[in-house]
């Protein structure tokens, strides 16, 4: 933040990154409306406090009450994170806070008022209407936007109905916030109540400016056992058979998204008024379903999980996501029994008090492998993290890049993040993890396809190992010794799972000559090899 931008920003406490001086002038110039489509770990949370601070410097010579702001969360957690963080990073007062959650329900006249939005909906827009008509000044602050675009969860929005139509009131502000604000009522729901679109900031704009971590992503391939690939295959038949009866009866279903798809299975299914097209909606949401728990409880991915971990190195710190509680709890019990005392879990399904317990241990770095199932997906605020595995995904965009975001936070250290993406190669799964922004990343991150095989236990690159091969062959040209030949077999192996063989040759240099020891000063020696290698040099 600029000298002269002290007093703007009043007593907010944290330096502000150009990118969002520059969101909170264009949403000056929209009337302090709109909505910010910012990557997870570029400081969502801060623009608003910014936004908060300048509001209040700007109404400061206006003839308004009071400022009040208004935060919507998804969860219980995220209100609790606001009220710390406004207390460390704007100097509010603790007293000046309330929450409205659940159980707990502080009375609204405070001036920083946190809604979760399950308590929210018939509540929160009679709340903003009454301080508005005190001639109160209005900010609502709309965390994680794209929760709120539901028919339940819209009802915070009723205030709008009030406001004259097509005009935008004074003394009203609005600011969402999503790493992914596009959701099915987009324009109908969130929109009107908002604002548009105003700015975006994406992973190869934050890369660039050094404001999440640098990464790079291997999306694995793995196999089914026999048996497993005959169950989704039957599964598979089935659902083309019912599938094939439905969309004959229902065809307006032909050429809809995923998403709106299956919204209207679920419709169909409870409402629709011929039964038997409720039967057979019903009939496609339980076969995709276990269909798809035939692909997330695949054996290769624990087998895949466990190698992984024995291979990447053993100071990392390392989060893993699943989509089942059951096959987070075996990947658990498998690393605990490799790594003894440096494994944790976290998922829905255990205790708040144990869950925070678990997030600390993580933080202190009392442990440093927590396998998760869906809990940390979005908005936990998750201290740096070296390797993601996401050993199983959905096929949301939106949970992928919120998972990608959970480990590019930046703590001050320079360090390449790794995202290992697993999927199941005969399967439905996407085989990329961010297939959608793979534009954007093009020749700005890594990315790697390589092949597991559970028999061998093996991971499989043919660019790499082609380049592997050549080393090797150099080094019986040279008549290394064996003693040579096993340490650069090591190293050539857990390569395979980095991306250090694409740094530079004057990096690798670097690297030999600051290596802390003898093992790490060698595996950058067979780097620099490979890079020689790919170079024709060899």
């Amino acid at each position: 933040m600029a000298s002269s931008d002290s007093n703007i920003y009043g007593s907010l406490r944290k330096n502000l990154f150009p990118w969002q001086v520059e969101c909170l002038n264009v949403w000056f110039q929209n009337q302090g409306q709109g909505i910010v489509n910012v990557v997870t770990g570029a400081g969502k949370t801060v623009l608003a406090l910014g936004a908060i601070a300048r509001l209040e410097y700007a109404l400061s010579s206006e003839p308004v009450h009071c400022l009040k702001i208004k935060i919507v969360v998804p969860k219980v957690f995220l209100a609790n994170q606001w009220a710390q963080i406004l207390q460390d990073d704007l100097a509010v007062p603790r007293e000046d806070i309330g929450i409205y959650s659940g159980a707990h329900k502080d009375l609204p006249h405070r001036k920083y008022m946190i809604y979760v939005v399950n308590s929210a909906r018939y509540t929160l827009a009679r709340h903003l209407l009454e301080d508005y008509r005190e001639g109160n000044a209005i900010l609502l602050i709309a965390d994680e936007c794209h929760h709120y675009s539901s028919p339940e969860n819209s009802r915070i929005f009723d205030f709008t109905k009030y406001f004259p139509a097509g005009v935008s009131p004074s003394r009203y502000y609005a600011l969402g916030l999503s790493a992914t604000p596009e959701t099915a009522a987009y324009q109908e729901k969130l929109v009107p109540a908002l604002g548009p679109e105003i700015f975006k900031y994406g992973f190869a704009d934050a890369l660039n400016a050094n404001i999440i971590s640098s990464f790079s992503i291997f999306n694995l391939k793995l196999k089914f056992t026999q048996y497993e690939e005959q169950q989704y295959m039957d599964l598979s038949e089935q659902l083309t058979r019912v599938l094939e009866k439905l969309m004959h009866l229902c065809p307006f279903l032909i050429g809809l998204g995923s998403q709106r798809f299956f919204a209207s299975l679920e419709q169909l299914a409870q409402a629709a008024e011929d039964s038997a097209v409720a039967a057979l909606a019903r009939s496609v949401l339980i076969l995709a379903i276990n269909r798809k728990d035939v692909v997330y409880r695949a054996e290769s991915r624990i087998s895949c999980v466990q190698n992984l971990l024995t291979r990447i190195p053993q100071t990392s710190k390392v989060l893993i996501f699943n989509e089942r509680i059951e096959v987070t709890e075996v990947i658990f019990k498998r690393l605990h029994a490799l790594f003894p005392g440096q494994v944790g879990r976290y998922h829905s399904e255990m205790d708040e008090g144990s869950r925070k317990n678990m997030l600390r241990k993580y933080q202190d770095s009392e442990i440093r492998i927590l396998v998760s199932c869906r809990a940390l997906d979005e908005g936990l605020n998750v201290p740096e993290t070296d390797v993601g595995i996401i050993a199983s995904s959905t096929s949301s965009s939106r949970q992928r890049i919120q998972r990608l975001g959970r480990i590019l936070r930046r703590s001050g250290q320079d360090h390449t993040a790794c995202l290992y993406y697993l999927y199941i190669g005969s399967s439905n799964e996407e085989q990329e993890l961010l297939a959608e922004l793979s534009q954007e990343l093009a020749g700005v991150i890594p990315v790697l396809d390589l092949d597991y095989e559970q028999e061998s236990q093996s991971f499989y690159h043919p660019v790499y190992q082609a380049l592997a091969d050549q080393v090797m062959a150099y080094a019986r040209r040279k008549d290394w010794s064996s003693k040579t030949v096993s340490e650069l077999e090591r190293n050539l192996e857990r390569g395979k799972l980095a991306c250090d063989w694409w740094a530079s040759e004057k990096t690798c240099t670097l690297r030999i000559k600051s290596a802390p020891s003898r093992s790490e000063r060698n595996y950058w020696i067979t780097m620099r090899l490979l890079v020689q290698a790919s170079l024709g040099r060899l």
